[in-house]
C-alpha cells in the first residue's frame, strides 16, 4: 500500500472548493493510479452544475462517470482528464491516458476505463475527446448524406467539432453561425463558411442547435422549410422555452433530434460501445489545426471557482494544469 496526496475540485450551489486528501491507495489486479497532467472543462455542462441548475429528474440520468456525491449537495464532476499511469500493471506503468475521471490530481480507476492515447495525439488535444464523441453521436443520431445543406447554431467547442465533422464528410455543405464575430477566425482556420445571423439560413437539410440557448428554437424552427431535420446538442439544464408545436413543427413535417451522448443509437449500438466510440474519436483528433480549440491560457484547480463565476468567454476547452 502506498501513500499519496491528492487534490479534487467539489462545487456546491455556485461556490467551489479545492480539497486536499492524504490517501492509502491499494490497488486490485484490474485497477490502475494514475497521476493527472491535464484536465479540461466541459463549459456548458459543468457550468449548470456548477450553479446547480440540474433539474431533480435528471440526477441519475446526468451523473458523469466517476461523480462523487450528489446535485442537490457538494459534488465531484467532470469528465475530460489525462494523466500518466503510476501504479499497475508493468505493461500500463508511464503510458499516457485519457479518462472521464473528474478535476483531480491522482486516482485509481478500473482498467477497463481509460483509453490508451496513440503516439501521434498529444496529450492536452486529447482533452477534446468527450466533444469529438458528441459530434459523432450526432452524426449518428442524424445522418447527413450526401448534398445535404447543414448549419450549425453556436461556434463553443462542440459547435466547431459539429462543423469540422460534417466539413470532412465528403458532399455536405455546413455554415456555422454566431453572434460573436470573434469566432469567424476559428472558423477560418478549418476552411468553414461562418455566418453572424440565424437570417442567414437558406434551405437547411440539417441544423445542428449548440448554442446553450432555448431562446434560438422557435427562430429556427421559423426558418426550417419542409421536412428539417434540428439535431439539439445543447443540454439547456433548467431552462425552459415555449415551442410552438402547432405552427411550423406541424405543417412542416419537422424533426427535433435531442442527440444525448450518454447513449449510442440503437441502429449502431450492436457493433459500437461508448469504450470503442471513444476510442475512434481520440483517432478523429489527428489534425494539428485543432489546437486551435483549447485555450492557451491554463488554469490551476484553485483558479476554477473564479473562473465559473466569471464565465467563459472565448468559447475555448479551458486546460487545467496539474
Amino acid at each position: 500500500m502506498r501513500h499519496y496526496t491528492t487534490q479534487s475540485f467539489w462545487v456546491s450551489n455556485k461556490k467551489g472548493v479545492v480539497k486536499k486528501e492524504s490517501i492509502n491507495f491499494e490497488l486490485t489486479d484490474d485497477e490502475v493510479l494514475i497521476e493527472a497532467i491535464y484536465s479540461g472543462v466541459s463549459y456548458g455542462t459543468e457550468k449548470i452544475v456548477f450553479d446547480s441548475q440540474v433539474p431533480k429528474n435528471q440526477y441519475k440520468f446526468m451523473r458523469a462517470p466517476h461523480q462523487v456525491g450528489e446535485f442537490s449537495g457538494a459534488v465531484k464532476y467532470g469528465y475530460l482528464s489525462v494523466g500518466k499511469i503510476i501504479d499497475g500493471p508493468k505493461k500500463l506503468i508511464n503510458k499516457y491516458v485519457y479518462t472521464m475521471f473528474p478535476h483531480q490530481s491522482i486516482y485509481k480507476i478500473n482498467s477497463s476505463l481509460i483509453t490508451l492515447i496513440p503516439n501521434d495525439i498529444p496529450i492536452k488535444r486529447a482533452l477534446l475527446t468527450a466533444n469529438m464523441e458528441t459530434a459523432i453521436n450526432a452524426m449518428w443520431d442524424s445522418k447527413p448524406s450526401i448534398g445535404d445543406k447543414t448549419y450549425v447554431i453556436g461556434a463553443g467547442v462542440v459547435g466547431l467539432l459539429m462543423a469540422y465533422v460534417l466539413h470532412n464528410t465528403f458532399g455536405v455543405n455546413v455554415t456555422v453561425i454566431d453572434i460573436d464575430s470573434k469566432k469567424k477566425k476559428l472558423c477560418d482556420a478549418f476552411g468553414i463558411t461562418f455566418k453572424k445571423d440565424l437570417c442567414d439560413i437558406k434551405n437547411p437539410d440539417i441544423i445542428y442547435e449548440c448554442s446553450g440557448s432555448v431562446g434560438v428554437l422557435n427562430e429556427i424552427i421559423d426558418k426550417s422549410p419542409l421536412e428539417t431535420k434540428i439535431c439539439i446538442l445543447s443540454w439547456y439544464g433548467k431552462q425552459q422555452a415555449k415551442i410552438k408545436m402547432g405552427e411550423n413543427c406541424f405543417s412542416r413535417r419537422l424533426k427535433l433530434i435531442f442527440s444525448q451522448v450518454g447513449n449510442i443509437t440503437s441502429y449502431k449500438s450492436k457493433k459500437w460501445n461508448n469504450i470503442d466510440r471513444r476510442f475512434l474519436a481520440l483517432k478523429m483528433l489527428k489534425d494539428d489545426k485543432l489546437d486551435i480549440l483549447i485555450d492557451k491560457k491554463e488554469l490551476s484547480l484553485e483558479n476554477l471557482p473564479l473562473f465559473f463565476n466569471k464565465g467563459n468567454p472565448k468559447g475555448l476547452c479551458k486546460v487545467v494544469k496539474y
